[in-house]
């Protein structure tokens, strides 16, 4: 029969309402999908966490922090108290506070402050050692990456390893002389500085000149390889640009002995020196076999800059062939330039983690970043586990969130038919551990 005009324009919707009833019906059934075998394995299977500041024992409440985390306030100036506010540590802090110290209730007032402190106690008496230990077990964290300034000695050394910060090597003179900088930067400068100073006594070493200073870095970096130290640490993007330029060995000299003099009064000529200083320590410590963990991204102190702190900086050095040695680990996933860096992970020497990323968006949020970036060829062999976790509730938050979006991922991709479940058990395997044990 001969389908008039009219008739086929029927058919043809109609069809593409049974086609939408039929995909909607699909999806609606993909996305109910149990997947058992990977949900049991995600559940399961202990994180190896590259970037956390452990504050272990019992603290006292400080009203200065907004979050009853028992920590050590820090700065969180975006952060305001408001009953409004919406936020993973609202959602997820009675959870937490119940998983780790046994709290009963279901919110967090300032009345339950006092039971949430006795609970605390009670945890901590058997030891900071003991206790951290069982923190980890309750989070499902087998090893952690600690940032602190010098090597951990009250914790686990069989749970927790030691990152070293190395910036204070980048800033050998103050801030003093430099001209049109902020205060803020004069007193990181100054800080920088006196540490060096300090340090330079213990290794016996007198600066005359730049030659006599790198001995000085090289000795440093030698000496946290000694003490245990697995990687090292930048978080300079919190005051400079993570671009390090590639500066001439006779012109960086020349700064130095400026620096010495007393007359290094630009902030440009500065830089220059502290981007030849950084690319030696990343040089050495590609020697030594350490990784470079550099801070990237969104921080907690609003002097950071997005376009200093961006991960595309790095290509800098990412896509020069001097390092490729170095392996370098770019903390918090660059958030939120988070799509930006997918190009990096091409380089054979480029790495990323999501930590604190995992307790400042949700599950779904979290989930998307970690889908696109499986998506890009080769991803699955660079990314990495991080908790950013400093008291005993964000280990928790970050690990739970991080299991529940990386099981969301891994999901889409089979419901969409890219992976079968086998391979995204592996994949998740790779992201929550072998990932970190292979760079470190």
């Amino acid at each position: 029969m001969r389908k008039t005009p009219t008739l086929c324009f029927i058919l043809l919707i109609l069809s593409a309402v049974t086609a939408s009833a039929s995909s909607s019906s699909s999806a609606a059934a993909a996305a109910e999908t149990p997947y058992p075998k990977l949900r049991a394995f995600i559940g399961a299977t202990p994180f190896i966490d590259v970037h956390s500041h452990p504050s272990a024992g019992h603290r006292v409440y400080d009203p200065r922090d907004p979050y009853p985390t028992l920590e050590p306030p820090i700065g969180r100036p975006f952060w305001p108290v408001r009953p409004e506010r919406i936020a993973v540590f609202d959602s997820l802090e009675p959870q937490a506070l119940r998983a780790v110290y046994g709290y009963k209730g279901e919110s967090v007032r300032a009345e339950d402050i006092p039971a949430i402190e006795a609970l605390s106690k009670e945890f901590w008496a058997a030891g900071k050692k003991e206790g951290f230990n069982r923190v980890l077990d309750i989070a499902g964290i087998e090893r952690t990456f600690a940032n602190p300034e010098t090597p951990v000695r009250d914790l686990d050394p069989a749970r927790v390893s030691w990152v070293a910060f190395v910036d204070h090597l980048f800033y050998p003179f103050g801030g003093a002389k430099l001209k049109n900088i902020s205060p803020y930067l004069i007193a990181i400068l100054d800080d920088s500085s006196r540490g060096v100073a300090v340090e330079s006594i213990k290794f016996g070493v007198k600066f005359t000149d730049l030659a006599s200073y790198m001995s000085y870095v090289r000795a440093v970096l030698a000496d946290d390889k000694k003490n245990g130290a697995v990687a090292v640490k930048v978080g300079s993007a919190y005051f400079r640009t993570l671009w390090f330029g590639d500066v001439d060995e006779d012109e960086a000299a020349a700064y130095f002995a400026s620096g010495l003099a007393g007359t290094l009064t630009r902030w440009e000529d500065y830089q220059k020196l502290q981007d030849f200083i950084a690319r030696a320590v990343f040089l050495e410590a590609g020697r030594l076999n350490l990784p470079v963990h550099v801070h990237t991204g969104f921080g907690a102190d609003a002097g950071l800059r997005s376009l200093d702190s961006n991960p595309l900086n790095l290509e800098s050095v990412l896509s020069d062939i001097r390092f490729k040695d170095t392996r370098f680990v770019m903390l918090h996933a660059g958030y939120p330039q988070w799509d930006k860096l997918k190009p990096l992970l091409e380089k054979r020497n480029a790495f990323v983690d999501f930590s604190a990323v995992n307790w400042m968006v949700y599950p779904r949020e979290l989930a998307g970043i970690l889908y696109d970036w499986l998506s890009y060829p080769g991803a699955s062999e660079k990314i990495v586990f991080g908790s950013d976790a400093g008291a005993p509730v964000f280990f928790w938050i970050a690990a739970r969130v991080s299991r529940d979006a990386l099981y969301l991922a891994l999901s889409r991709l089979i419901d969409e038919g890219i992976i079968p479940e086998d391979k995204a058990v592996l994949i998740a395997e790779k992201l929550m551990r072998g990932n970190a044990l292979r760079i470190h």
